[in-house]
């Protein structure tokens, strides 16, 4: 990887790890963004070059886990970003396998 991989690895991890925050408390969560926040993380863990994507995979799902457990929590097990984030999860999931983790 270079400078630029770890530039993007860095933004991703970073704004995965603000929509964690975020719903973690539960409170004054503004859902109209949600749809956007979900759609961003995801183009951006896709647009990573491949070993990058390998490399992140076992962290980025991890928090990815909390994010969808956190939307079926607070909207259900059938609301679109819950199903958006879990579908997020088993592509990190895919990542991480393809790995060997």
């Amino acid at each position: 990887m270079d400078a630029s991989d770890i530039r993007q690895v860095y933004r991703l991890a970073s704004r995965v790890g603000s929509l964690e925050g975020y719903l973690y408390t539960g409170k004054d969560i503004e859902a109209e963004y949600l749809p956007g926040w979900l759609g961003n993380l995801e183009r951006e863990f896709n647009e990573l070059p491949s070993d990058a994507r390998r490399a992140c995979a076992e962290d980025h799902h991890e928090v990815l886990r909390k994010v969808a457990a956190y939307l079926k929590k607070f909207y259900g097990a059938e609301d679109p970003n819950a199903i958006k984030a879990q579908g997020m999860v088993d592509v990190a999931k895919g990542a991480m396998d393809s790995e060997g983790h």
